[in-house]
């Protein structure tokens, strides 16, 4: 009898902590699910956080890029500050090299908005050029450069420019507003008529000493 009821004890204990070691096997096989979904979702958060944060990151740039050209009238931000960098960030991401992620359309849109150079050679090129007509006016007074030199030929290039002459790419709005501060001949023909009249008014003077041109001549007139 005793016996008995110790081989029932036995089994009972048995069979309890069979069924708790399910329970508790099943229970962790729950928690490790629901793990697993917590882990997830999270990682979702994280990257839509990121991306806003990047774009948010990018806005934020753009806008200092924005200041800095109404500011200072162009796009040169000083070699290897912050903004000369990511400047050459999007030239980057814009030719798709690797390890950039793309520019958005509206990113492309929002540069080009802004005049922004994408290629440096080019608007290196062009401001050298210009810093050079710059300083013939200064030196001369003018923007009359020798017949077939580089600046005239340079200046001839400009005109094209402006009136969408096939071949030839068009000004920025940068470019068109630099030559006009210092009042650059758009109409040749007009400078080239202004100049002739000019120069025969300084040989008018040089010959009567005064600038009082015969009444009704076409050197009066054009006074």
């Amino acid at each position: 009898m005793r016996y008995s009821s110790l081989l029932t004890l036995i089994l009972l204990l048995l069979g309890h902590s069979t069924a708790f070691q399910q329970r508790r096997i099943a229970n962790s096989v729950a928690f490790t699910r629901a793990d697993e979904r917590v882990l997830q979702r999270p990682s979702t958060c994280l990257w839509q956080t990121n991306k806003v944060d990047r774009q948010t990151a990018w806005n934020d740039k753009y806008q200092e890029l924005v200041e800095f050209k109404k500011n200072h009238g162009h796009l040169r931000a000083e070699y290897k500050s912050s903004l000369y960098v990511w400047q050459l960030i999007q030239r980057r991401k814009n030719n798709g090299m690797k390890g950039y992620s793309p520019l958005t359309d509206d990113q492309v849109r929002l540069l080009d908005e802004i005049d922004f150079p994408w290629d440096t050679r080019r608007q290196t090129t062009w401001n050298d050029k210009y810093q050079e007509l710059v300083e013939f006016k200064k030196n001369h007074g003018h923007l009359r450069a020798e017949y077939k030199s580089s600046l005239y030929d340079w200046q001839e290039v400009q005109r094209r420019k402006r009136n969408g002459m096939d071949g030839y790419s068009p000004l920025t709005d940068d470019q068109v507003r630099l030559l006009d501060e210092i009042d650059f001949p758009w109409d040749a023909r007009r400078q080239t008529l202004w100049n002739d009249k000019y120069q025969e008014l300084v040989e008018f003077k040089k010959k009567h000493g005064h600038l009082r041109a015969e009444c009704r001549s076409s050197l009066y007139d054009w006074q």
